[in-house]
Formats: C-alpha cells, sequence, structure tokens
C-alpha cells in the first residue's frame, strides 16, 4: 500500500461502488454508502469545530459502524481522531479529551457514565445512539467527499493521536500521518477495518482476511 497516496484518496475512491462493504449486525453499507456517510460527518464536524483550534475529535465506541465511519470523516476533513479508552475511569477521560484538544468527542450510550460529572469545559458531546444524533447528522446527508475540509490534507499531516499504555504514570501521546502506508491506520480499498485489542489500547488495522 505504500506510495498510493492519502487515506482520503482511499476514502473517496469507492464513491460511486455499491457492493457490500461494511456489515454489523443486520446492518450492511455498501462503499458507496460508507463514504456517504463519511462525507455527511465530515460537513457536521467542520460545523462543529471551533475556528482557529486543533481539528481533532475524539471516538469513545465500540467496534460499531459509527466507528469507520468517523475515521473515514477525519480521513476527507483533514482532521486528527484521538481514541478515548474506556478502560479509563475517574477524571482521566476528561484529561485524554482535554489534553488531546479534541472538543467533539463522540461516544454511546454505553460509555456515558465515563464521562458523567466530568469538567469538560468548550466540549460537546455527540452520542451517536440516539436521535438525537441523527436529526444532527440527517441535514449533511448530501455531503460530497472533500467538499467540507477543517485543515489540508497530505501525507505528513496528521491522522491519528493515539497514547502510550501509561503502565507507569499518566499515559503519554503519540502522532500518526495520514499517508495510506503508514501502519497505524492503513485503510485498504475495501474500507472493512478490524479492531485489535492490545492492552490498553485500539488500534486500526485492515483486516487481515481482505486483500485487494
Amino acid at each position: 500500500m505504500r506510495g498510493t497516496g492519502t487515506v482520503a484518496e482511499l476514502v473517496r475512491r469507492q464513491w460511486g461502488d455499491h457492493r457490500p462493504a461494511l456489515k454489523h449486525g443486520p446492518t450492511v453499507l455498501s462503499h458507496h454508502q460508507v463514504v456517504e456517510g463519511a462525507a455527511a460527518r465530515a460537513a457536521l464536524l467542520a460545523d462543529l469545530l471551533p475556528r482557529g483550534g486543533e481539528p481533532h475529535l475524539g471516538l469513545l465506541l465500540d467496534n460499531t459502524p459509527e466507528f469507520p465511519l468517523w475515521l473515514s470523516a477525519a480521513a476527507l476533513a483533514g482532521a486528527a481522531v484521538a481514541g478515548i479508552n474506556p478502560t479509563r475511569r475517574g477524571p482521566e477521560p476528561a484529561r485524554d479529551i482535554l489534553h488531546t484538544e479534541a472538543p467533539v468527542p463522540i461516544t454511546e450510550r454505553t460509555h456515558l457514565p465515563l464521562l458523567d460529572g466530568l469538567e469538560l469545559p468548550g466540549v460537546r458531546v455527540l452520542v451517536a445512539d440516539t436521535e438525537a444524533y441523527a436529526a444532527l447528522v440527517a441535514p449533511y446527508a448530501g455531503a460530497r467527499p472533500g467538499e467540507a475540509v477543517v485543515a489540508p490534507v497530505g501525507p505528513d499531516s496528521r491522522m491519528l493521536l493515539y497514547f502510550t499504555s501509561g503502565s507507569t504514570g499518566a499515559q503519554g501521546r503519540d502522532l500518526r500521518a495520514r499517508g495510506s502506508g503508514t501502519h497505524i491506520c492503513g485503510v485498504d480499498s475495501s474500507l472493512r477495518l478490524a479492531v485489535a485489542r492490545t492492552g490498553p489500547r485500539s488500534l486500526i488495522r485492515p483486516d487481515p482476511n481482505d486483500r485487494p
């Protein structure tokens, strides 16, 4: 996959491909529908992120369709994704969100107790499995990939902010660029992703059973 451009380019290539791409329970999305959903979320993100701030968002999600949709949205928009670890407790999730300067974390109802009562100034939490979230995304359904950009998209721009283990203290933060050959987020052209649980953090990698 080296030398094939950016993750955003890989996402855009799926526009118009109506073969099945993502299956989760009874839900099946085509490649085109994945890109449609990503473009809508990229447009929503462009409206929600504060002007002049870091183009970051947080994901506190299980392995549901929202996870790859938001990863793809971030790639299209030029935003960087901070994975918020659901095993952290007390004030730690707030520290992670504020430390990564992610004013728009996306989560789901099962993880809301982790955020209850936390001080999150300037942060707007989106809860993906709610009617309010569906209503928020709906007006952006006609967005096309590449229309909404919050930062320049190139092989050297940030794609992921992820935490080191923090086994001897507070977690550190690492960066990964959005070139499609990066080890941390090499999204192949099928956009079928697997979540690998590796100790204290989750890494996103291509499904090893799915080759171009």
